[in-house]
């Protein structure tokens, strides 16, 4: 309401001016019975007859004036409104707690398909129903599609599932037992309720998720999610965007590392004033190396690259304007947070969040994250993984996501 008010009263504001000046015309008091012909005779006489008389209002100037010191004014008007009359005096309210459900693919589409059909109580067989659309449900026992075969209705399987070599399923699959995907099929989308496994060449159109365990053969392309409630093993050469278990491992992986010193207590008690970033964090304009046994106890800011030597220990959060390079065996107790490109060396741990707007390589024995606490890796154009990596937690990457145990790619 207090939008068109004030836009009504700047279209009344730019007619005062108009009509102040337009005024109703009025014309010279000339007798009008003085007809063509004589007004040609007249003479010089003419020049005694009283000029030309305008329309215009008196104050006309005045108004002007006036309208233009309003438009000068009136852009300030809701500014002072909400300095004296304040309707946005409270910050906006977040939820603090909120974190992205990195299976909403899965579970929401189970969540639609409970609200259409009873899987459990629903006899075998074909069935009509409305999800998003009208669409047809075959539910079966245990089913195996077989070579080169193909599926295109939507399929609750209530038991195991097999898919051969080749074989096309175009429609969603509901699984509540175990499923088997052969060599080079397709599928649209996978939701099992146990453990999944893959083989080489399986492509994915869009998303899988599954309660147990997942084993992904090599050079299988993963489509836009793959997610677990448990392990998951990805082969050589597979291809991804999200992934999400506990944790994703490649090929080769030999388990975590024993315990790790604690990081030291930050050190915030001489901290009296804050009155710039140098008084919460310890700033550096340009590159930095870290040594081993060299103690950082606050958070880094680094305009430049920041270099872990290797065995070197850093205790606290990091933000990295340029590349990060952690070198072999060293560790990062808190959150890295980097602009450009990322390498983390053999053996080499960072247990909070990754997050680079560039790229991502976790070289061999890398680890990210640790058992029991759910972290996140984010490369915004790539993220590589070796051999024997393990990442605790969801792996996302807007670009290029891709396993090479081969070694670097």
């Amino acid at each position: 309401m207090r939008r068109h008010a004030y836009r009504w009263l700047i279209v009344a504001l730019l007619l005062v001016p108009v009509i102040a000046v337009s005024g109703p015309a009025s014309f010279s008091p000339h007798d009008a019975s003085i007809d063509t012909v004589s007004a040609l005779t007249l003479d010089s006489s003419l020049q005694e007859i009283p000029p030309y008389e305008s329309g215009a209002r008196p104050g006309a100037a005045t108004l002007l004036l006036l309208c233009f010191a309003l438009l000068i004014v009136l852009p300030f008007v809701p500014g002072l409104i909400e300095v004296y009359w304040p309707r946005d005096r409270y910050p906006l309210p977040v939820d603090t707690q909120y974190a992205k459900d990195p299976r909403f693919f899965g579970r929401s589409a189970r969540a639609i398909l409970a609200r259409s059909l009873d899987v459990d109580a629903v006899a075998v067989g074909t069935h009509e129903v409305v999800m998003s659309k009208p669409e047809t449900v075959v539910v079966s026992a245990a089913v195996t599609v077989p070579e080169n075969g193909e599926q295109t209705e939507i399929m609750v399987v209530r038991g195991d599932l097999d898919v051969e070599s080749k074989a096309t399923c175009t429609g969603e699959l509901f699984v509540t037992g175990d499923a088997r995907i052969g060599r080079g099929a397709v599928l649209r989308t996978l939701s099992v309720e146990a453990a999944v496994s893959l083989d080489a060449k399986v492509r994915l159109e869009r998303w899988l998720d599954a309660e147990g365990d997942v084993t992904i053969g090599s050079e299988c392309i993963l489509g836009m999610s793959a997610a677990t409630g448990g392990a998951m093993t990805l082969g050589d050469g597979v291809e991804f965007s999200r992934l999400f278990g506990a944790p994703v491992s490649t090929t080769g992986f030999t388990g975590d590392a024993g315990s790790a010193p604690a990081p030291k207590t930050p050190a915030f008690a001489d901290v009296e004033e804050i009155r710039t970033i140098e008084d919460l964090a310890e700033f550096h304009r340009d590159d930095l190396i870290v040594e081993p046994g060299e103690d950082h106890l606050r958070p880094l800011v680094v305009r430049g690259d920041l270099t872990l030597k290797a065995g070197a220990v850093l205790g606290n959060t990091a933000r990295v304007y340029g590349d990060l390079l952690m070198e072999d065996g060293s560790l990062v107790h808190g959150d890295l947070f980097v602009e450009g490109d990322v390498r983390v060396g053999e053996r080499a741990a960072v247990r909070g969040n990754l997050f680079s707007q560039a790229n991502i390589h976790l070289s061999r024995g890398a680890r990210v994250g640790r058992p029991g606490i759910c972290k996140s890796l984010i490369g915004k154009l790539a993220v590589h993984m070796d051999a024997d990596v393990a990442v605790h937690g969801y792996i996302l990457t807007d670009g290029r996501g891709r396993v090479s145990c081969a070694g670097s790619s």
